[in-house]
């Protein structure tokens, strides 16, 4: 049943065109009525106070209205059977019609009854949102029980362009449309919502609504449209960016903060280039006496801002400044966030050290409260920063402690890997971590290239046997067969060899004089040099055991020049003193298998130095088979 009413009676001239055009849906069913209450006339020109809604035309009824009294109130009564609401196929699209009746100034109120299928809808003027019986707005109450993002917007009531009718929806939807969508419960996707077309017609009353807002409600919902996938270009995004700029005035240190992780997202227009621009300047002005001191995340949030953008030093002492004055007083969550903000400065100034070391310390306190992937994420970063030359960046304690949390939170053998694989960057020792992954051995087989790399590197920089180590080396010998072009292959083998695992297959193809031409053609100069110690270590330890090729004596004369351009010879001096001088000394002696020795000194039968007669050849150095024929005991 509908209820309509209003009062005085030229309030509802304007519904009831609309109200007319439902007659072809109810006209077919016999148990469907129309009546009008004259609430106060019992009867007007012979009328009757309930009529049959098949029976009145039109034009006869606007003509009846018309002789009534402006002051006449007066009740619509339209009872709709079970049968016409029953068709669950057609419901939301009857709705729809339905609500469309009353679009102009009206606001509509839907609830159930229990156990009935029977509807009410009430629609009142002026700005009462309540129905009469007090009963909450049935798409409110959808909005807090919404299961899904398409309920959100089938059910979304047809607003008109009045400021009341915007503002009571508008907000709302969006922002439960966007928690449906962000935590998953929704059978339409992005793309999906966005060709909806009550979706445009919501964007639509967003921005009707838009000049209203202030500057949270902004960037709310420049956030919600962003994260759907509303393009740059569209009108709703360039008002709500152009409202931006023109309510600069009004933005906090926080808004900064949020609008310009809003804009990172956001294709590049001029528009969006010139808020950029515009945002650390901004900061710039209002950081010294808009910053609060007391309040740490937004301290932590602001440190992260300048450290990718282009500001003055004296904003960002400001910043770190009053940070640091907290001292370990803050979360783990901070902490990171700040050390990540660290690691971002291109010019790390030594004024930012002690908070660097307040960072640490809170890391090393309290990093069980961090989830894994948090922690992978800023050790990542802080290694970054070590290969970078910052040795600040090196805090040992954090590092074991990192090492530790594998151990202590049996975070799994895959996540072990990922983080001895960062550790192994910087040569970092932690047996513990390596008992772990012993420990876990058994699943060698489902690791995949990158870990069985990294096992190895481990164990080899470590030169650690950890207990049941011959099974352990069966394991790695078992799966150690990488053909993959892109790995280190020549310090793999090299780690392989230290190890003891020596797979003649695996050197063999990598040794294959076609294989290592393609490989060598990178022309990295430090392959050379692990080349040749790799045929080194061949010829010297494995003479007997290994039958294939072996590097072409061009790799190992290029070795061995760029080992003799190294002129830092720190020992010189204090050897030719303490020997007789500089002619019992020879500097940079070459091998035949492409070794360079600093120094070399020659003694006689007696162990008295004897004078090297032997001169040294430009850009090879002096041989050492030279130094043999002299018959000087070495």
């Amino acid at each position: 049943m509908f209820s309509i009413t209003a009062g005085p009676i030229s309030r509802i001239a304007t519904a009831l065109p609309r109200l007319f055009l439902i007659r072809s849906r109810l006209a077919c069913d016999s148990s469907s009525s129309f009546s009008v209450n004259l609430l106060q006339n019992n009867s007007f020109c012979g009328l009757n106070p309930s009529f049959s809604w098949r029976s009145l035309r039109f034009g006869r009824f606007c003509s009846i209205l018309s002789l009534l009294s402006s002051s006449t109130t007066v009740e619509l009564v339209v009872s709709v059977s079970a049968r016409v609401l029953s068709d669950e196929h057609d419901s939301v699209e009857r709705d729809c019609a339905i609500v469309s009746m009353f679009r102009n100034g009206l606001l509509l109120r839907m609830f159930s009854q229990q156990r009935s299928i029977l509807r009410r809808f009430y629609c009142v003027t002026g700005r009462e949102i309540q129905p009469a019986d007090g009963t909450p707005s049935s798409y409110f109450g959808l909005l807090k029980s919404a299961t899904d993002a398409k309920e959100v917007l089938e059910f979304l009531p047809t607003i008109s362009r009045t400021k009341q009718d915007r503002h009571v929806y508008t907000l709302p939807a969006l922002k439960t449309l966007f928690e449906l969508q962000k935590n998953g419960k929704s059978t339409l996707r992005s793309d999906q919502i966005l060709k909806h077309p009550r979706f445009a017609e919501l964007c639509q009353n967003v921005r009707f609504e838009s000049r209203t807002f202030l500057m949270n409600d902004i960037t709310e919902c420049l956030k919600i449209l962003t994260y759907l996938g509303v393009h740059t270009n569209s009108e709703i995004i360039t008002v709500l960016l152009q409202l931006i700029r023109h309510q600069i005035n009004d933005v906090t240190l926080d808004h900064i903060v949020f609008v310009s992780f809003i804009l990172k997202k956001l294709d590049r227009t001029p528009l969006v280039e010139a808020l950029q621009i515009a945002l650390p300047m901004l900061l710039q002005i209002q950081i010294g006496y808009k910053l609060d001191h007391e309040n740490v995340q937004q301290l932590v949030d602001l440190l992260e801002f300048v450290s990718q953008h282009k500001v003055n030093d004296r904003t960002v002492m400001n910043i770190v400044s009053a940070l640091t004055l907290h001292g370990t007083n803050l979360s783990p969550e901070q902490a990171t966030n700040a050390l990540k903000a660290l690691a971002s400065f291109h010019n790390f100034l030594p004024q930012y050290g002690k908070l660097l070391q307040n960072v640490f310390a809170v890391l090393e306190r309290d990093l069980d409260e961090l989830p894994f992937k948090m922690l992978d994420y800023v050790l990542k970063r802080v290694l970054e920063k070590n290969l970078e030359h910052y040795p600040m960046f090196y805090h040992e304690p954090f590092l074991k402690r990192c090492a530790q949390y594998a151990v202590d939170h049996d975070i799994g053998l895959l996540n072990a890997l990922y983080l001895l694989k960062k550790l192994n960057k910087i040569s970092f020792l932690h047996i513990p971590l390596l008992d772990y992954i012993a420990a876990h051995s058994g699943k060698l087989s489902i690791v995949p290239t990158s870990g069985i790399i990294t096992i190895v590197a481990g164990f080899s920089n470590a030169n650690y046997r950890p207990p049941g180590w011959k099974t352990i080396k069966e394991e790695i010998a078992r799966n150690s067969t990488i053909t993959t072009g892109s790995i280190p292959w020549i310090r793999y083998n090299l780690e392989l060899l230290s190890l003891d695992i020596f797979n003649p297959q695996l050197l063999a193809h990598w040794l294959n004089p076609q294989a290592l031409e393609a490989n060598m053609a990178r022309n990295v100069l430090v392959d050379y040099l692990q080349l040749t110690e790799l045929g080194q270590t061949l010829r010297l330890l494995y003479g007997g055991q290994y039958q294939g090729a072996y590097p072409a004596k061009h790799y190992v004369e290029k070795s061995v020049m760029l080992m003799l351009q190294n002129n830092d010879h720190p020992l010189l001096k204090p050897l030719e003193f303490a020997f007789g001088g500089e002619e019992y000394v020879s500097t940079q002696v070459v091998t035949e298998q492409g070794h360079v020795l600093d120094h070399v000194i020659a003694f006689d039968a007696d162990g008295n130095p004897v004078k090297q007669c032997v001169p040294s050849v430009e850009g090879a150095g002096i041989r050492l088979e030279d130094v043999r024929q002299q018959a000087n005991k070495l």
